[in-house]
């Protein structure tokens, strides 16, 4: 069985520039730096067919990628764990610094003359050093942190996976102030992207739970998904809800959540949507935040409408988030909040706010001094 490879054409694109880089004061840099995307190419490759030969050995069906920065193996099919699963992650490197080890056996040799060979066989061998030893630094998601993750998950079970982002965001920040400190600034600014990375991940990896690992959900998760891209939300409705019902709480129970809230606010049922996104209302995603905005608004949630007025309009500028906001403010008797909310929608496109001035929500502060229009 092939295993699949799909190649962007950015990826020549960045190892032309990672070539052209290390050539460009050279006499010949056209020449050097298509050994240099031969070299990238190869090497990336190598180290994925590492993962991906492993992955089939274990009954997956990977397929590898090679992408702007480097390369990805998807192992789909059944999840491995423990010992298989560091194993098919190991080898990526391990298949690396076997290509180090020939092209470095080849040089000592001696039996090459041609200086183009020559050259190609010296970058091959500082490439897959140089990639073996950075990628096994203890950082997601470099293939050194894949490993502190498994680890991790192998001891702590789901919390593993906060520990291992958590571990890996501190570790970046110091790889990236050290590669700064040697002059090695695109790798600095590379682990500094890390460092950002692993922090979203770990504020999402709070909320984990052992039902986010289980096979059954995920897939039932997969789909759902699939329902919903085809519009088949009538279908989607009922699953949802199973796998809401099984989850009970973690990424996938949110997940489900906001999908389902979804679907009810199209259909403008609004105290559903309020009651199925208010407990979980600091974990949600953009629309979601703006679902429960309108939401908690029909509901007379208005401390809850000021509390998610400013993320739902900076999300989404429309005039009824401003006039909702407003009236919120009013019925609370905020007057310079419930001014500024009004002045927020008139920018945002309603030129004649007295029809909504002269809504009941007003009452409470149209006698008050501040309130001016």
């Amino acid at each position: 069985m092939k295993i699949p490879v799909k190649i962007s054409p950015f990826f020549f694109v960045t190892a032309g520039l990672i070539g052209w880089i290390n050539t460009m004061q050279t006499s010949h840099p056209f020449i050097l730096t298509l050994i240099w995307i031969g070299v990238i190419f190869v090497s990336i490759l190598v180290h994925e067919y590492g993962h991906a030969l492993t992955s089939r050995y274990f009954g997956q069906k990977p397929r590898i990628q090679l992408v702007a920065f480097g390369g990805l193996t998807y192992p789909e099919g059944p999840r491995l764990c423990g010992w298989r699963e560091f194993l098919v992650v190991l080898n990526g490197p391990i298949f690396g610094f076997l290509l180090f080890l020939c092209a470095l056996f080849l040089l000592s040799t001696e039996f090459f003359e041609n200086p183009y060979i020559l050259y190609t066989l010296k970058i091959l061998t500082w490439v897959n050093l140089f990639w073996t030893v950075v990628n096994l630094l203890p950082v997601m998601p470099l293939d050194g942190g894949q490993l502190l993750r498994v680890v991790f998950e192998s001891i702590c079970g789901a919390k593993g996976i906060k520990y291992a982002t958590f571990t890996s965001m501190f570790l970046s920040v110091g790889f990236s102030i050290t590669f700064f400190f040697i002059g090695y600034f695109l790798i600095g600014a590379i682990f500094f992207l890390f460092a950002f990375q692993n922090f979203n991940a770990w504020k999402q990896s709070r909320v984990m739970t052992e039902s986010d690992r289980n096979d059954d959900l995920t897939g039932k998760l997969k789909e759902i998904e699939d329902h919903l891209n085809a519009n088949q939300r009538e279908e989607a409705m009922p699953k949802l809800e199973e796998v809401r019902e099984k989850a009970k709480k973690g990424m996938i129970f949110n997940l489900t959540t906001q999908y389902l809230a979804s679907l009810k606010a199209e259909k403008n049922d609004h105290q559903a949507v309020y009651d199925l996104l208010k407990p979980i209302k600091s974990h949600l995603n953009p629309e979601s935040k703006i679902y429960l905005h309108q939401a908690a608004y029909e509901v007379k949630d208005y401390p809850l409408v000021i509390e998610l007025a400013g993320p739902a309009f900076q999300l989404l500028p429309n005039p009824q988030i401003a006039v909702r906001s407003a009236e919120a403010c009013a019925a609370l008797s905020q007057v310079e909040p419930a001014v500024g909310w009004l002045h927020a929608a008139q920018k945002a496109g309603i030129e004649d706010l007295s029809p909504i001035v002269a809504k009941e929500a007003f009452n409470n502060i149209r006698n008050n001094p501040d309130f001016k229009v």
